[in-house]
């Protein structure tokens, strides 16, 4: 990768939301001609360890959500390098809370893409709480990709590449 290309990191979890920033992320990196990261985020909420009785529990439970995300960030580096040779892409997995890890990767990057919502529990928020703590928190501008916007992104993606993502 060429040292003085810019960087589009995208946040990505396998939601809906992740892979619509994932479409206008590579469009955007496509434009700029910049490198793409895609960073997935995984972490064991503190209330999961309950007692000091079942730290075992708690420790499992990380590594799988650690293997699911890594084999999800793996399948999309896979189906992005499919169609996408041209487009330097590489990909974090990183133990901690989404917004402080995307806050952090957003330091070396000229732009952030994140969905509107992702796998949280709060269906009915328009904007999620990790996109919104990268709009107020990020080092870089943030890109926030509504859910609507997928559709369009797709297919705008066709009619630019005529080979669909």
């Amino acid at each position: 990768m060429a040292p003085g290309r810019e960087l589009v990191v995208v946040g990505y979890d396998g939601s809906q939301g992740s892979e619509a920033a994932l479409r206008v992320a590579v469009r955007e990196a496509r434009f700029r001609q910049a490198r793409l990261r895609l960073v997935s985020a995984w972490h064991v909420p503190t209330y999961a360890y309950g007692s000091l009785a079942v730290p075992a529990v708690a420790t499992g439970l990380g590594e799988d959500l650690r293997r699911e995300l890594d084999g999800l960030l793996e399948s999309a580096v896979s189906r992005l390098r499919d169609v996408e040779s041209d487009l330097p892409i590489d990909s974090r997995l990183v133990e901690g809370a989404a917004a402080s890890v995307l806050i952090s990767e957003s330091a070396g990057a000229d732009l952030l893409v994140v969905g509107s919502r992702g796998l949280g529990g709060f269906r009915e928020l328009l904007l999620g709480s990790v996109s919104h703590q990268c709009a107020l928190h990020a080092s870089c501008p943030v890109l926030i990709v509504p859910p609507e916007a997928a559709p369009a992104a797709r297919r705008a993606e066709i009619d630019a590449s005529r080979q669909p993502i």
